[in-house]
């Protein structure tokens, strides 16, 4: 048998060989291909990763984006309604992807009338709230407000009594609207010598209407069902020039500070409480 080399190749003539040529590179090419191929795979397998984390990120903005816009649409359909007995409008809320909750019993409120170091209970209840669970939404987006900020109070007529904010549950964010009281004093006359002052404390209560629990898309019928209110009567002898209404709500707090007439004889304040119930009602159309 003999072998000789001839460029790239060994020629092994012989008998027990047969005359076979054994080539180099004949494994080489299979190798190189399976690298290569190997390699796409990879490539392949993460774009597809970040085509999908994109997707996801986009559907969830989206998401939160119609979320916006249905509870602004709703907000309006409140504000629009609320004081005027029987009046409602509809709104449709587009699927968002997330669960929309009526939560009638949550959002307790406290407000109390303040003289110095003398407060007096005036409003203690619930006045609800409703949200969105937006539990595709990753990045935390919590305390965020889109209407409204973060007091408990406002002065009527002067920043809008909607809140409308992110907020969490845990692992799953929401998406939240509900109503903080606000607070004004009407011109004073005199009685039996005394200044007479009027406190209204206007607020928008969500707690009468059924619990509900929806996704897709459907029709939301807002009603104001009826307007409930209590006075609660204040005579100070002495001089009187301001007086603090505080509020708790849900643990954040407020305090507005209400001009008060006076005469030499003292000054008689009447707080009145109003109270609008909105109710929200599945309807077809």
């Amino acid at each position: 048998m003999a072998i000789c080399r001839r460029g790239d190749c060994l020629v092994l003539s012989g008998k027990g060989f047969g005359g076979f040529v054994v080539s180099r590179r004949g494994l080489a090419v299979p190798v190189t291909y399976l690298i290569l191929f190997g390699s796409l795979l990879v490539l392949v397998s993460v774009a597809y990763g970040f085509a999908v984390a994109r997707l996801r990120v986009e559907g969830a903005a989206f998401g939160v984006a119609v979320a916006r816009r249905n509870m602004q649409a709703l907000d309006d359909a409140v504000r629009l309604v609320a004081w005027n007995i029987g009046a409602s409008r509809t709104v449709y809320m587009e699927d968002c992807g997330g669960i929309f909750q009526t939560e009638p019993n949550a959002g307790t409120l406290v407000l109390r009338l303040a003289d110095g170091g003398v407060s007096t209970l005036v409003f203690n209840g619930s006045v609800g709230r409703v949200l969105y669970a937006l539990s595709a939404l990753h990045e935390s987006m919590e305390g965020t407000f889109v209407r409204g900020d973060g007091r408990a109070l406002v002065g009527f007529g002067g920043s809008t009594q909607s809140q409308l904010f992110f907020a969490r549950n845990g692992s799953v964010q929401q998406f939240v609207l509900r109503y903080r009281p606000a607070a004004t004093v009407l011109a004073s006359s005199i009685r039996d010598g005394k200044a007479y002052n009027i406190i209204r404390i206007y607020i928008i209560s969500l707690n009468k209407t059924q619990p509900l629990t929806l996704g897709g898309g459907f029709n939301l019928k807002v009603s104001a069902a009826k307007v409930a209110s209590t006075v609660h009567s204040f005579t100070f002898e002495g001089t009187v020039s301001l007086l603090a209404l505080e509020a708790v709500y849900d643990g954040f707090e407020a305090r507005v500070w209400l001009p008060i007439e006076c005469t030499l004889e003292g000054a008689i304040v009447n707080v009145e409480v109003y109270i609008c119930h909105v109710v929200f009602q599945v309807v077809s159309s």
